[in-house]
């Protein structure tokens, strides 16, 4: 980068070294062991500075082809950096900082010769990084690489001296330049300003337009009612003079044709009243018949609502005594089914008894035809069970009961299917599961159908 070093001038541009490339050839093993060995790949390392001193903070990225990002570098205290680029592929290698010019190189590496793949050269150089609003720099350049660095395997790598020389032409801009800038930038801003102040005294012509304008319509309008009122005035005299020459007339006029219109008038006043008079006469008969069919409609209307009340109360009385008559069926019923639950209990206690009393003397005849009688002495009588079964089929739940006696002993025992599955049992009120309630009652059932 011998080129762009030499143009870049002053502190905004620091000196760029010339890429040193040392070509390190570690050795050459010209057995074939040698070339089992693995491919050789390129060191690249490097300084950024600014203001010629060393940058620490800013970003340096790898990009593989230029878009698959293979390493991103944060730089230290001294502003070095190193990687390591496998030869076979083209790098572009960014570097970026807050408040400075984003810029990047090119390595080319993709037309080495894999015969040649298996060295381990160095390429260093020195990154220079330069402000955004630095007026002696053109930025727009640094839309392309800075530099471009080129290894073939025929020779070193090389810097593109042709394309850094015309990167570095016009990469400063001389005083001459930067005069000739500040010229056309204070053309533009004076050109901005005469645009702006004629636009402004257009405006504050239109003003005064308007205003003189509004002021000759404001005189105009002014005169016109000075006008209008000198005519008015001229009217005003024109009329009392006539009014005044017209009461001259009226009192040459004769005491009888005054009285005669006093007569006239009177009489006018008083069919006047007579037609008020009779008009309020009827005004106040429309008003109190208004009032009377008023006072009907609401005595109609109350005797109306009080009919639909009575209705409502002899409907809730009638519903009150179906529901009172409902409950006492529902309360006979449940009696009903009771005292069949105590009837047939009560005959299967008669039945028992006699089925007992057959059995006793059965047995006694037995006993009799024996010779000899058996001892009695560890004998227990076993009370026999006896099973009431009631099904009570509700809506939601149908409730099967089962009352089984045996002797003083009395179990209840209860089953609850729901409609939409659930079943629950219970002993003396007491939940059991499922299985202890199948066996007893299956127990007691046998008993019952015997």
């Amino acid at each position: 980068m011998p080129a762009l070093s030499n143009h870049f001038i002053g502190k905004h541009f620091l000196t760029v070294c010339r890429s040193i490339l040392l070509l390190i050839l570690c050795f050459f093993l010209f057995s074939p062991k040698a070339h089992a060995q693995a491919p050789g790949m390129l060191e690249f390392a490097g300084r950024l500075v600014k203001d010629g001193k060393p940058l620490p903070g800013a970003t340096v990225t790898i990009l593989r082809n230029g878009s698959i990002e293979q390493e991103v570098l944060k730089p230290g205290k001294n502003g070095k950096f190193r990687c390591y680029l496998v030869f076979g592929v083209d790098y572009k290698v960014t570097f970026s900082y807050p408040g400075c010019v984003d810029m990047y190189l090119m390595v080319y590496t993709s037309k080495l010769p894999k015969e040649r793949s298996d060295l381990f050269p160095l390429y260093e150089t020195e990154v220079p990084f330069f402000e955004t609003n630095d007026p002696t720099i053109r930025v727009s350049k640094f839309k392309s690489p800075f530099t471009k660095v080129i290894y073939d395997g025929k020779k070193a790598f090389m810097d593109d001296e042709a394309y850094l020389a015309a990167f570095t032409k016009d990469l400063l801009i001389d005083q001459a330049e930067l005069a000739r800038l500040a010229a056309e930038k204070e053309a533009k801003e004076k050109a901005e300003r005469d645009k702006l102040d004629a636009a402004e005294k257009a405006k504050r012509d239109a003003e005064d337009k308007a205003r003189r304008d509004a002021e000759a319509r404001l005189l105009a309008e002014q005169k016109a009612k000075e006008d209008a009122l000198a005519k008015e005035a001229e009217l005003a005299r024109l009329k009392a003079e006539a009014e005044s020459k017209e009461n001259t007339n009226q009192s040459m006029e004769t005491e009888a044709m005054r009285l005669q219109r006093e007569k006239e008038a009177k009489d006018l006043l008083t069919k006047k009243n007579r037609e008020i008079k009779a008009k309020y006469e009827n005004e106040l008969l429309k008003l109190v018949a208004e009032n009377e069919r008023m006072a009907k409609q609401k005595a109609f209307n109350k005797q109306k609502q009080e009919a639909r009340s009575n209705t409502v109360i002899e409907q809730m009385r009638r519903e009150t005594e179906l529901k009172a008559k409902a409950d006492k069926l529902r309360e006979d019923i449940k009696l009903k089914k009771k005292k069949e639950l105590e009837n047939k209990q009560f005959k299967n206690n008669e039945m028992r008894k006699l089925v007992e009393a057959a059995a006793f003397a059965e047995r006694s005849v037995r006993v009799g035809s024996q010779k000899s009688t058996p001892d009695t002495k560890n004998y227990v009588r076993r009370e026999l069970p006896n099973v009431a079964v009631i099904v009570d089929e509700g809506i939601v739940k149908t409730i099967r009961t089962t009352v089984v006696t045996q002797g003083k002993k009395l179990d209840t025992y209860r089953k609850e299917t729901y409609f939409w599955g659930s079943v629950y049992h219970y002993k003396n009120n007491i939940e059991i599961d499922e299985a202890t309630y199948n066996a007893e009652i299956d127990y007691f059932s046998s008993y019952k159908n015997k």
